[in-house]
């Protein structure tokens, strides 16, 4: 039986053709400001992501919306409205940080228990992500199992890998194989200083696959999948299929074109295997899976230790293939 996700089955940006009108935009989704607790203005955090080339951009500022027409917004820019909402945790942990996005009106998540902040901010036709729970010391078991609507999971946070628990990986596996359901995964600045100070701004970022550069055709894209996050790396393509190997058991195969790596690991449901080659890097890959996983994601290692993560493949639907 095939995965549950969601939005329903997740979908391969690398499935979305060019001839088609897709396009991938780089951007932020996770980002402070002085109207909460950040150093720049909306102004300058906006300026400072344009000026370095992004896409898109939130700015998530705590417990409160930061409104796009409240600043001039470049052409090149497409800015995402929304909030990081804190509501405290009735099962125990850190209180939740939630990166709520397409946010349309303010929602006072302090007099609210978790599930009716996910419930409100779906309501307003948003989506909520569990931002950056390495740090939140969160257990998927006891803060994230109760709740329902949540969209997918921060796996790297900029400032988080500051204070030494940047990257969310673990968790991201622990949530999918408990709830025996795949989640997308991105990758955050959360920024709070400003671009000079060179510390926490344009160091993670997710790249969407889409046919307009429109914030609800970012945010659908970040939802059903067809997104992967990065720290440098960049991933052209993923093909996955189902072969013969030498035994004659039928295996599957996976084939990844990338920007140079030192080395590839498929992550999966039950272990995992890695792909490198000798005092080399290479810029394409083609390598065997282990038998009997049901899902699996991909991390591209970098020359310099800087990562990208692709989000789930349903496995279960090439063995139907």
């Amino acid at each position: 039986m095939a995965l549950d996700s969601p939005a329903g089955s997740l979908t391969s940006p690398f499935d979305l053709p060019d001839d088609e009108g897709y396009v991938w935009l780089k951007g932020n989704l996770h980002s402070h400001t002085t109207n909460s607790d950040g150093k720049p203005s909306p102004q300058e955090r906006v300026d400072g992501y344009a000026q370095r080339g992004y896409d898109y951009l939130c700015m998530s500022d705590h417990y409160t919306i930061t409104r796009i027409d409240s600043v001039d917004c470049p052409e090149n820019l497409t800015l995402i409205q929304g909030a990081e909402l804190h509501p405290d945790n009735p099962f125990g942990g850190q209180r939740h940080h939630l990166l709520c996005l397409n946010l349309q009106e303010d929602i006072d998540s302090t007099r609210m228990p978790p599930q009716h902040v996910i419930d409100a901010v779906n309501e307003q036709g948003g989506a909520v992500f569990l931002a950056h729970p390495h740090w939140s010391s969160v257990n998927i078991h006891r803060d994230i199992l109760p709740l329902r609507g949540l969209a997918g999971i921060e796996v790297f946070n900029t400032i988080c890998r500051c204070a030494a628990r940047g990257e969310s990986s673990v968790h991201w596996d622990d949530w999918m194989e408990q709830e025996n359901r795949l989640y997308p995964g991105l990758a955050n600045d959360d920024a709070h200083a400003l671009d000079a100070d060179e510390y926490d701004t344009c160091q993670g970022w997710t790249w969407a696959r889409v046919k307009q550069r429109s914030g609800q055709a970012i945010v659908d894209a970040l939802m059903t999948g067809a997104s992967y996050g990065s720290t440098g790396p960049v991933i052209h393509d993923i093909q996955l299929r189902r072969v013969d190997d030498e035994e004659g058991q039928r295996v599957i195969e996976a084939s990844i074109r990338c920007s140079e790596a030192q080395r590839i690991f498929a992550v999966a449901d039950n272990w995992g295997n890695e792909y490198r080659e000798k005092s080399t890097t290479f810029e394409a890959a083609t390598f065997t899976l282990r038998p009997g996983a049901r899902w699996t994601r991909f991390e591209i290692v970098g020359p310099d230790g800087r990562k990208a993560w692709s989000n789930p493949f349903d496995l279960t639907k090439i063995e139907r293939a």
